[in-house]
């Protein structure tokens, strides 16, 4: 008899350090801004979607959301186009992601 299949979804990943302890000091600097702030999906990623072909490879887009759901939906977009996420942080209801285009 074969072993059950997991059907479990997996945990979204997130910055490789724990979002509490990263040293703002040390946030890269962005080429845009985008700021999604009392905006649901889908406009925090069509927003991004947007604003990140108006950067250079290798620059970096900052987004600001109040959607809880922009965690996962930011790490979907991350996985779908190939944009990597250097850096996230939560706090005082606002999230925030640091993405590097990459092509």
């Amino acid at each position: 008899m074969s072993e059950p299949v997991d059907t479990q979804p997996t945990p979204v990943e997130t910055a490789t350090e724990p979002i509490e302890t990263q040293d703002p000091s040390s946030d890269p600097t962005p080429a845009v801004e985008v700021d999604c702030r009392g905006m649901n999906c889908p406009l925090p990623i069509l927003k991004t979607k947007k604003a990140i072909g108006t950067i250079e490879i290798g620059q970096i887009l900052y987004l600001v959301a109040t959607d809880p759901g922009s965690i996962p939906d930011i790490a979907a977009f991350s996985r779908r186009t190939g944009h990597e996420i250097v850096q996230q942080r939560e706090g005082d209801g606002e999230y925030t992601f640091w993405l590097r285009r990459t092509k």
